[in-house]
């Protein structure tokens, strides 16, 4: 398998280097294809604009150190870990190619994951060799594109947001991480409207881009953002361009999965297992603004499981139904250099199971299945700073985090659960081209 995607690759990357020779050195390429390099991607087009390939690649270099703290609660296998750690990671290594596919109507995307970062599986967000988005879109007009195949659903703004356009080296968790729509497939709707607004609706498979797509009904997902004094920009990564008139962004998203048959609820990015059928409806708000270098932004996301089976492996009245999942962050920055050297802040909150905070009336069993006391509630807030050698495409960020899980391990004299504190140091470095 592994010699498998190695050749993939490698023919990628050969055929792109040999159209691109052939289209300077052959007379006869040259009249109808171009070659170049403009807002830092590559690409090759033909002259009548109708056939294109852009490429672009994303290369996240981290380091972590994690000073654990000592209350942690044991996990599955009952020891307690507060043990400090010291890392460095690929965080995230992507290629990706889009154009026009034979007429200026028709564009495709085509991105993909080739990091071994073991993490970045258990975040969902596809360690190792993936394929992320692979779609057509046919544009009738501004207001109206019709899409097909499988893209980022767009819902809360952290996940929306690309993790190249971030002021933090990572997005906030509850409203990214575990508060997201994963990518899906499907069919969808997208546009601006009035110079102010744009929309996406879609009809999914409900099941991620990871899970089974066998279902007995499919799922809907629609979204709404509005930009009134003009483009807002990536909602997390500052007034890079040191706006000089007030910019702001007010959005709202909702989905309802009807009827989602899955093996595990780290599919819907909560992290609480399940077998068996569920429906889930949930929404999100956000908005921020952005002026002088300074800039603004927060959101609140709910999930709800509802008319969900009972969990066939746990113990008797192990029900998921009715949990209920919350989050919310804000976040703020300025630059201190305009469009160089930015600092930022962070306050967040999520609870994966608002009924029932330390893993519900059976926690060995809650346990076993994943529902991790240490998942359940948590506290986080932290500081960043950024230097940008050219904007995104080349940067250094630096970030300390502190999260406090408030279903730590139970006290011995009074029985409530105490709180645990792990302190996060990152540093990033990044290029994008």
């Amino acid at each position: 398998m592994k010699n498998y995607k190695t050749v993939m690759l490698g023919s990628v990357a050969t055929s792109a280097l040999l159209l691109g020779s052939a289209a300077i050195t052959s007379p006869a390429l040259a009249k109808n294809v171009e070659v170049g390099h403009k807002k830092g991607s590559f690409y090759l087009k033909t002259k009548d604009g109708k056939f294109s390939v852009i490429t672009g690649a994303q290369i996240q270099i981290q380091y972590e150190y994690n000073a654990r703290g000592e209350d942690r609660a044991a996990g599955v296998a009952g020891v307690e870990d507060d043990t400090n750690t010291t890392s460095f990671t690929a965080r995230r290594v992507r290629f990706g190619v889009k154009g026009r596919a034979g007429h200026k109507k028709l564009t495709y995307r085509v991105s993909m994951n080739i990091s071994t970062n073991s993490t970045a599986d258990q975040d969902g967000d596809g360690g190792g060799f993936a394929i992320f988005d692979s779609y057509l879109q046919w544009k009738f007009a501004k207001s109206l594109n019709l899409r097909g195949g499988t893209w980022k659903q767009r819902f809360t703004e952290a996940h929306s947001n690309s993790s190249g356009k971030m002021q933090m080296v990572e997005a906030p968790r509850g409203t990214q991480n575990v508060g997201r729509l994963e990518r899906d497939t499907g069919l969808g709707i997208n546009g601006k409207l009035f110079k102010m607004a744009s929309y996406e609706l879609a009809v999914i498979n409900g099941n991620s881009r990871k899970a089974d797509a066998a279902n007995s009904n499919q799922s809907f997902v629609g979204s709404v953002s509005i930009e009134p004094f003009g483009r807002f920009g990536a909602a997390y990564e500052g007034d890079i361009k040191n706006s000089k008139k007030l910019k702001v962004k007010v959005m709202a998203a909702a989905y309802y999965k009807d009827n989602v048959t899955f093996s595990t609820r780290g599919n819907q990015n909560t992290f609480i297992s399940m077998a068996g059928e569920a429906d889930i409806h949930g929404w999100t708000v956000g908005a921020g603004a952005k002026w002088r270098g300074f800039a603004l932004f927060g959101e609140y996301v709910t999930h709800r499981f509802i008319d969900a089976t009972d969990d066939p492996t746990g113990a008797a009245g192990t029900k998921i139904s009715g949990e209920r999942f919350v989050a919310w962050n804000v976040e703020g920055s300025y630059f201190i250099i305009p469009k160089k050297w930015s600092i930022a802040g962070r306050y967040e909150y999520h609870n994966l199971n608002t009924m029932s905070n330390n893993g519900g009336n059976n926690p060995a069993a809650n346990q076993a299945h994943g529902r991790n006391r240490g998942l359940a509630d948590e506290t986080r807030f932290g500081m960043g700073t950024s230097y940008f050698f050219r904007g995104h495409a080349h940067k250094v960020v630096a970030q300390w985090e502190q999260i406090q899980d408030h279903d730590g391990k139970v006290n011995a004299t009074s029985g409530a659960n105490e709180t645990s504190t792990d302190n996060i140091f990152r540093v990033q470095w990044q290029t994008r081209f």
